[in-house]
């Protein structure tokens, strides 16, 4: 076990941290400083106009989104680590006739997966468990800010992370650490033009497929017209204006990524680790009919838990109404049958959109 100190932070370097986690099917993209400068005022702006609708969550713990040092105290460095969640089977998504899944959500929970790897990595390199804490969408943290400023990657004008080698369809975690390690050299990725270094230039190809207008204005994601936060974050009623899309995904949405230049033709293709298996896409009948047994059986220990039994299958129903299921009105007596929000509001909904002659 190596001890606190200089010996310790002399050993360990980018070099054995990317050998060890390359070993577990992760990439390290970036050792950096436990800071993000300006990344911190536009969050603010962004919570002060609204644009993350009603996921209140994002407005606590402040002062550590604007010091990620708090994590974990003496901390002195972060490593940035991705794990690729585009699986081969995927990739012919938009060929599917029936609404689909987002692709992250097609796996055991990453949250746990991630982790487990990440704590792997360290525990490798003989550190000890005081001298670092991982975290993986669980913390207050703006861990794109984070991943921008490792030595290639940038924030796109979909807002999420791009590595300019492998694209955005990966997975981020962070281990905060007191260990002194040496950061990345970081060449700017200029905002005009594409260079190696990455950057979107004048390309809008997420923009336009955007299909609710929820990046209308580059590098600026709003939440309030985004298919994934009405289909995962909100707890009641989908507004009618969003049915027509749930014809594609009724779970997330990963139309701003399958447009990306970057996502189409990667440098290089990244697969998920060996040991992530993904699962088949549900049926909407059964999804929109289940009961709480069937709930845990299919989706216990997947990101989709996010969306709770009641707003799965709110979503399933939207998805059967709006691509005209033969089942439908079967669905329809069961959800009547369970009732509680959001199943009453949209059983409501549909038959106001089946008398409008929608």
């Amino acid at each position: 076990m190596i001890t606190a100190g200089t010996v310790k932070e002399s050993i360990i370097n980018r070099r054995q941290l990317s050998t060890v986690a390359a070993q577990l099917g992760l990439e390290v993209v970036g050792i950096v400083p436990p800071a993000y400068p300006s990344a911190g005022n536009l969050f603010d702006h962004w919570i002060a106009e609204g644009k993350h609708g009603e996921m209140a969550f994002l407005e606590r713990y402040r002062d550590v989104r604007l010091d990620p040092r708090k994590i974990l105290p003496g901390c002195r460095s972060v490593v940035v680590f991705c794990m690729s969640y585009q699986h081969s089977s995927f990739r012919t998504v938009d060929s599917l006739s029936e609404p689909q899944v987002a692709a992250y959500a097609r796996f055991q929970d990453y949250h746990k997966v991630l982790r487990r790897k990440v704590e792997t990595v360290f525990q490798s390199l003989s550190c000890s468990h005081d001298d670092y804490r991982v975290t993986v969408d669980s913390a207050p943290v703006l861990e794109r800010a984070l991943a921008a400023q490792g030595q290639s990657g940038f924030i796109g004008k979909n807002t999420l992370w791009i590595s300019p080698e492998f694209g955005s369809q990966v997975l981020l975690a962070e281990a905060f650490t007191t260990l002194d390690l040496t950061f990345d050299d970081k060449t700017p990725v200029p905002v005009d033009r594409k260079t190696e270094q990455g950057g979107c230039g004048p390309c809008r190809q997420c923009q336009t497929a955007c299909p609710t207008g929820a990046l209308d204005e580059a590098y600026r994601l709003d939440a309030r017209k985004c298919l994934a936060y009405w289909t995962i974050e909100n707890r009641g009623p989908i507004p009618l204006e969003f049915w027509p899309h749930l014809s594609k995904y009724y779970f997330g949405c990963d139309i701003c990524q399958t447009a990306c230049p970057y996502n189409i033709k990667p440098k290089r293709r990244l697969e998920p680790p060996q040991d992530l298996e993904p699962r088949l896409n549900w049926d909407l009948f059964t999804v929109a009919t289940m009961d709480d047994n069937a709930y845990r059986d299919m989706f216990g220990g997947t990101p989709m838990t996010r969306a709770k039994r009641s707003g799965l299958r709110r979503n399933a129903l939207i998805a059967m109404a709006v691509t005209g299921h033969p089942r439908l009105q079967e669905a329809i007596v069961f959800a009547e049958r369970d009732g509680g929000t959001p199943l009453d509001e949209t059983v409501a909904q549909i038959k106001q959109r089946k008398s409008a002659g929608g």
